[in-house]
């Protein structure tokens, strides 16, 4: 029997797939997702029924390791992306348990307790969470039952098809021991039912699909509650040697700084390849001239660049060589794709987040900031040093996103240049005052292009102590953090009190 044609293994698969593409709505993080899923079900199997049933649903173990698997690329911040404003904001609104609770049990048909169980929420926070959800929708005037068919309804995984699914399980390896057998018929992808409307589990033959994942529940969840606690208590492992980059860079046809880009699905000589088109921040190796790389980024699921409106993606580092289409690629094995996660130093980490050390003469070479950079007034504290112990503007009430909020409650950031010197001011509601920044903290003007005859506008853009941006001139916000410092300063001509904004290590307000 093929890896492929595995009914046990199909069940697993199919099921992870479907979990992983509702959270990301991205074919190849849905099938990078199923391949870890299947393997940490595989693995508890071959460990034997050392722990009893406890009569969870099997797929509680299929969800744990998926979700696992898939917290690897997407913060478990990020909301999934459905049709729909209201139903978008509504899951965003959430906490990561609360919303992965109500999909638990809306898309992935786990009972109510099993998903308590699976996410460690209190299964009877459920009913509060989809009225919560129902009113902020306008579902029948906060019908639950309205918000739950269009739920239902706005499932990502509607749109995934057999062939998609097919498409992901020629991935599998095969099974250790596994014998030839007669294909088996993949079944076609069903939504999600209520636990109510589910078929009990087959009984009497412990080798169908479901019982013989039910039978490893226990030792599952064991497994996973052990990895848990091994990844929060035990340390990231130390920096390591720079030999392994140095050695890249010399295999490298290609060495670069690029920023955050979109993937496009092409077709070459009749397979299709997922090329990234990747802006150049700074060429360290070869002879492109291009402002921007074509990569094929084809199954190297940790490029993926997923959208979000409160993470701005860092640079990244790739050592790239000509694959056999001729098109760039990143260079087989770890450590070929990293991230910049500070560009004033520089410093680099691999996907998960580990540290990548650099050789000096890298580090050197790398100039991925800003080439001018005007000065801001600074406190001398680093960030997330302060106390916030005053807020400027409307704080949105507890549970609601502050994109949220009306425009007539925002305040917006006015920032001037003069002499060299940048100075950034919040006004709200008719007051402004003048901000200090914490240190590190620069500003530069950028050139955005507009549709008018004017063509290009300078913009301020004021950089975090990693070399980020953190917000832009003109841009609005319910409002900021900070401390008064009882003086005052001068911003384009007039005077003003001086705050010292309170800003949290590598953060950023700029939404894209």
């Amino acid at each position: 029997m093929s890896a492929a044609d595995d009914p046990v293994r199909i069940t697993v698969h199919d099921h992870a797939y479907r979990y992983a593409f509702r959270r990301s709505r991205s074919a190849r993080l849905a099938a990078a997702t199923a391949l870890e899923a299947v393997e940490a079900v595989e693995a508890v199997e071959s460990a034997g029924p050392g722990a009893p049933d406890d009569g969870d649903p099997a797929r509680v173990v299929l969800v744990t390791a998926a979700r696992a698997a898939l917290e690897r690329y997407l913060p478990p911040s990020l909301p999934p992306r459905v049709e729909g404003g209201d139903l978008q904001s509504a899951l965003a609104a959430l906490t990561p348990g609360e919303r992965e609770l109500l999909l638990l049990h809306h898309w992935d048909g786990l009972d109510v307790g099993a998903a308590a169980r699976a996410t460690g929420e209190d299964a009877g926070t459920l009913n509060d969470v989809e009225a919560t959800c129902a009113r902020r929708v306008a579902a029948a005037e906060g019908s639950v039952t309205a918000f739950a068919a269009i739920l239902l309804d706005a499932d990502p995984s509607r749109t995934v098809s057999e062939e998609d699914l097919h498409r992901s399980r020629t991935a599998l390896p095969a099974r250790a021991g596994a014998t030839a057998g007669p294909p088996v018929e993949a079944r076609a992808p069903t939504p999600a039912v209520p636990a109510a409307e589910e078929p009990p589990t087959p009984s009497g033959d412990d080798r169908s699909p479901s019982r013989r994942i039910e039978v490893a529940v226990g030792a599952a969840c064991l497994l996973l509650i052990v990895a848990a606690l091994t990844t929060a208590l035990l340390p990231r492992r130390a920096a390591g040697p720079t030999e392994e980059t140095a050695r890249l860079y010399d295999l490298a046809d290609v060495v670069a700084v690029v920023a955050a880009s979109s993937v496009q699905p092409t077709v070459i000589d009749g397979e299709v390849r997922i090329l990234r088109g990747a802006s150049v921040v700074q060429l360290l190796k070869g002879e492109e001239t291009g402002r921007v790389l074509t990569v094929d980024v084809t199954g190297r699921s940790t490029l993926e660049r997923t959208y979000s409106r409160s993470f701005f993606p860092p640079d990244q580092l790739m050592f790239l060589e000509h694959g056999e289409h001729g098109v760039l690629a990143p260079i087989e094995g770890e450590g070929s794709v990293l991230t910049l996660v500070n560009r004033r130093v520089p410093e680099a980490a691999t996907s998960d987040g580990d540290p990548a050390p650099l050789p000096d003469e890298l580090r050197e070479a790398i100039r991925a900031l800003p080439e001018e950079e005007l000065p801001l007034e600074t406190s001398g504290e680093p960030p997330g040093a302060l106390d916030p112990a005053a807020v400027v503007g409307v704080r949105p009430p507890e549970g609601r996103d502050p994109q949220d909020m009306p425009g007539t409650l925002l305040g917006t950031f006015r920032m001037h240049a003069d002499d060299g010197q940048a100075c950034v001011l919040f006004s709200f509601n008719g007051r402004a005052i003048l901000l200090r920044w914490p240190e590190g903290f620069t500003a530069y003007e950028r050139e955005q292009s507009v549709s008018d005859a004017a063509g290009e506008l300078r913009i301020l853009t004021v950089l975090n102590e990693r070399g980020y941006p953190y917000v832009d001139e003109n841009r609005t916000t319910p409002f900021i953090r900070g401390v008064p410092t009882g003086v005052r300063g001068t911003c384009g001509g007039r005077e003003f009190e001086v705050w010292d904004i309170a800003v949290d290590p590598g953060s950023t307000l700029l939404f894209y």
